[in-house]
């Protein structure tokens, strides 16, 4: 019966059979494909924990999870990202079915916010899912690469490290249709980025356990001294190659062998004591002697350390250091010690093998010579020790030469005793060689002082002035020359300073000849001890004394000198019951200008010295070839003085002042004058004129008010306290504690925050009026230091009489101090006394490491200098101050 013809009930009734078997076929069919799937999931993820356990590189691991990715999600290109060591780039380390030269495009890929799906997933940490690159602007940069390999969709995760939560990478799929992720797609990528983690996290940690097994190995193969390792009965695990070489027996011949394999009977029991000792978890040292596999006697330093794991002792470690050599030296050098005991000739033994090539042995006769009777002040150092401040450095040099070069040499040299008394030493320097090697210097030493003293005496005089004992005119002129002819061609700078006595001639005339010698006498040596080691000073006759400075390149470092050579007159001089003052006038010239002969300059600064005279004495003048015109500018730069008073041109600049460990304590307060035509005018300039024409009253007033102003903001910083100085002159006004009072009033100055600092000739009138000064400035809250100490009137017994509470050690003590040793020795003595009296010290002109470390070293409180910090605006200390407390 033909289908047409069946009742419509009947033929409703066919058509729903077939719809439900359609539906039971397309469910079954559905059914099915999601079995396969996760069949195929299953069988995937099977294999991905197998090459987990497999010992699988990681670009193989990584691509079994790329390919479970790629087999459950349809059409989906999968690839893992590494983070490079810098964390800065990822680089592709699988990338299953992209393209290569899609891969290759993405090397290098930058960490950065917007830089595509997986350079933005790595910086921001979170899941990337981008279904239409093309419409997204973290890819304008790659809009060429994603169309040349049809690529439109990318979900990108950052891959955590599960141990450190640091980003290590990214697990991203591709497709080259735009679409966006199921919710079983987005939880298979989740499991699946865990998954990457940890396999990259294992791959990172084996890496680094093997780079940590190896570091070990190595330190244990490749050590120069013996190691090894013994288990608790004392038999041998393991030996290195230097231990298999120092007792012939290669390492699989001892191991399992007990250590008395190579240890003789007599010193068996006392290796087994210390080896029990070590056990019981106490470190050992101790020396035994052993013989090895050829029967060669070797002596030997051990340490034990006990082997300690998981709390419990497994074993001992041991390190055996070879000494045998020197043990031998050692007995050759107590032979040679009891061959040289009697001689007349000092003997002095260095070890070669160490530097300084210390002292390991001297006789009696070097003993005797030297002054040094004890040991410990012998043994141990560098026989340089014996040089002094007046040893040639030449004949250093020749012996330091044939120390390097391991060859002999004979020099005459100036040595000192320990009681501080030269001597004359013929020394002769010999290797001692053991082979080809030097392994010690032996000296032999005779004092020729008095040979000596007797050739000198006859140079001495022909070149001496008898009376001074200083260089005669004749010497001063030979000696300028040469030191304009070893200048001449890099054209560095030579001073002459011509020298007067004021009212000397009277002073001869009136008190005699005998005491005109004694000042003569004793002027020379204040002088002598204010130039420098390179420099000359001479006495050119009668009352006339004339310096060649060739140690300073700046005028300011000369004229600081001659404030120094002038300052030595502040102090009369004292014969018996008689107290004569004297003052000096000083004319300077040098080789700037064009010159004929070397004595010009003698001539000039001569010429210098009579316009310093006409101007009043007791002064400097710098030689000019027309001194009219530097009376002009000495004139015109008063006259700019006053305006800069008047319509404040100055600045208040701060120099941080710091302890010993470089921590900003105080500032000091230095006055900088911004004139609006020359810039800034060097203080050196201006601050004697000022002082001179007595402007500098108004000028100290400005910078202790404006001090005062800025020391609440500097205090706030964190610092103790702000330094200013005062003039000498202001002292001599009626009303100057009056207005100091009303300053700090005005301003809340809270006690110990301002320290006033005052040179040393405050006092040169009337010390007792002064004194009480210092006294009410101290009632008022202020402290009081000394400026430019050991530069003027004040001396070290003088100091505790004075009411301050620091002295600031002036810069022409510490410039070079380490190298220095007239300076150091001053500066040590200041240092100690300032510390026995209580009084703090400041050590001014710090600029280099050498410095700071001797003023540390001798017990100085602060110090101040180049070497810290720069004088400075307000707000740039300020900013430096906080800088060094963050460090």
């Amino acid at each position: 019966m033909a289908f047409q013809q069946l009742a419509w009930e009947h033929q409703l009734l066919v058509y729903g059979l077939l719809l439900a078997v359609a539906s039971i076929a397309v469910g079954w069919w559905v059914g099915h494909r999601e079995r396969v799937r996760l069949a195929r999931l299953v069988a995937a993820k099977f294999r991905t924990l197998a090459s987990l356990a497999q010992n699988k590189s990681l670009e193989e691991k990584l691509t079994d999870i790329c390919a479970l990715i790629e087999d459950q999600i349809d059409d989906a290109l999968c690839s893992v990202m590494l983070v490079d060591d810098r964390k800065r780039e990822l680089n592709a380390a699988s990338a299953l079915s992209l393209p290569a030269e899609f891969v290759a495009e993405l090397q290098g890929l930058p960490i950065a916010d917007g830089v595509g799906a997986c350079g933005t997933a790595a910086y921001r940490r979170v899941p990337v899912i981008v279904s239409d690159m093309s419409k997204d602007q973290r890819f304008d940069a790659f809009r060429d690469i994603i169309q040349r390999f049809d690529l439109k969709a990318c979900w990108s995760y950052p891959v955590l490290s599960p141990a450190h939560k640091n980003v290590i990478g990214t697990f991203a799929v591709y497709f080259r249709k735009r679409r966006q992720p199921t919710l079983r797609e987005l939880d298979l990528l989740q499991r699946s980025r865990d998954l990457v983690a940890l396999v990259i996290d294992q791959h990172n940690d084996r890496v680094q356990r093997e780079r940590s097994e190896q570091h070990n190995r190595s330190l244990f193969s490749y050590n120069p001294e013996a190691v090894f390792t013994l288990d608790l009965e004392g038999n041998f695990m393991s030996l290195n190659r230097a231990g298999s070489d120092l007792i012939g027996f290669d390492e699989l011949e001892v191991l399992g062998q007990h250590y008395e394999l190579v240890v003789p009977e007599s010193y068996r029991e006392r290796t087994r004591a210390h080896f029990e000792a070590t056990k019981t978890g106490k470190p050992q040292r101790y020396e035994i002697k052993i013989y090895n596999r050829n029967g060669e006697l070797r002596d030997l330093d051990i340490t034990n350390m006990p082997i300690i794991i998981n709390g419990e002792i497994t074993g001992v470690h041991g390190i055996a250091k070879d000494m045998t050599v020197q043990r031998r030296n050692e007995s050759r050098l107590k032979i040679l010690e009891r061959s040289v005991e009697s001689s007349n000739n000092g003997v002095v033994i260095s070890d070669a093998s160490q530097k300084p090539y210390p002292i390991i042995y001297v006789n009696p006769a070097f003993k005797e010579i030297t002054g040094y009777q004890d040991d410990n002040d012998l043994l141990g150092r560098s026989c340089s020790f014996l040089q002094g401040p007046e040893t040639d450095p030449a004949t250093v040099a020749k012996i330091r030469h044939a120390l390097q070069t391991r060859t002999e040499v004979r020099v005459t040299i100036l040595n000192y005793r320990k009681d501080g008394t030269p001597f004359w030493n013929d020394l002769l320097i010999s290797p001692v060689r053991d082979g080809e090697k030097v392994t010690h210097f032996i000296g032999l030493q005779s004092d020729i002082t008095d040979r000596v003293e007797r050739e000198e005496a006859l140079e001495f005089m022909a070149k001496h002035d008898v009376l001074t004992r200083l260089p005669n005119r004749n010497a001063l002129e030979d000696h300028l020359a040469r030191a304009l002819a070893m200048t001449g061609e890099d054209a560095a700078q030579v001073f002459v300073l011509f020298i007067d006595l004021d009212g000397f001639k009277p002073i001869n005339d009136s008190l005699g000849h005998a005491v005109g010698d004694r000042i003569l006498v004793e002027t020379a040596e204040r002088l002598r001890q204010q130039i420098g080691p390179g420099d000359l000073l001479a006495h050119f006759g009668g009352d006339e004394f004339v310096a060649v400075v060739t140690s300073v390149q700046e005028r300011e470092q000369v004229t600081l000198l001659v404030g120094r050579l002038l300052a030595q007159f502040h102090n009369p001089y004292r014969f018996d019951d008689l107290e004569v003052s004297l003052s000096a006038t000083v004319g300077i010239a040098d080789n700037s200008a064009d010159f004929n002969y070397p004595v010009e300059l003698i001539q000039r600064a001569d010429v210098a010295m009579y316009e310093a005279k006409r101007r009043g004495g007791s002064s400097w003048h710098w030689y000019s070839s027309n001194l009219d015109a530097g009376m002009q500018q000495q004139v015109e730069l008063r006259t700019h003085l006053q305006e800069a008073i008047q319509k404040e041109q100055f600045e208040l600049f701060y120099q941080p002042i710091v302890d010993s460990l470089g921590k900003p304590r105080a500032v000091e307060a230095l006055v900088r004058w911004n004139h609006p035509d020359k810039g800034y005018i060097p203080p050196n300039d201006f601050i004697p004129l000022a002082e001179a024409t007595g402007q500098i009253i108004a000028i100290a007033d400005w910078v202790f008010e404006r001090t005062c102003r800025d020391t609440k903001a500097l205090v706030n910083a964190g610092l103790d306290s702000v330094s200013v100085n005062f003039s000498p002159l202001q002292f001599y006004r009626d009303d100057f504690i009056e207005n100091v009072a009303a300053t700090v009033r005005d301003y809340g100055i809270e006690p110990g925050q301002i320290v006033i600092e005052i040179t040393e000739n405050v006092f040169m009138r009337d010390s007792e009026h002064m004194i009480n000064l210092l006294h009410q400035l101290r009632e008022l809250g202020l402290r009081v230091a000394i400026d430019d100490f050991g530069t003027g009137f004040a001396s070290l017994s003088y100091l505790n009489q004075l009411p301050v509470d620091g002295i600031k050690i002036d810069r022409t003590f510490i410039s070079g101090i380490d190298n220095a040793g007239r300076n150091s020795a001053i500066t040590r003595g200041v240092l100690m006394i300032a510390k026995e009296l209580g009084v703090r010290t400041i050590a001014e002109g710090v600029e280099t490491e050498g410095e700071r470390e001797f003023v540390v070293t001798h017990g100085s409180d602060l110090m101040q200098g180049y070497l810290f910090c720069r004088p400075q605006p307000l707000e740039t200390v300020l900013k430096w101050v906080a800088e060094q407390d963050k460090a």
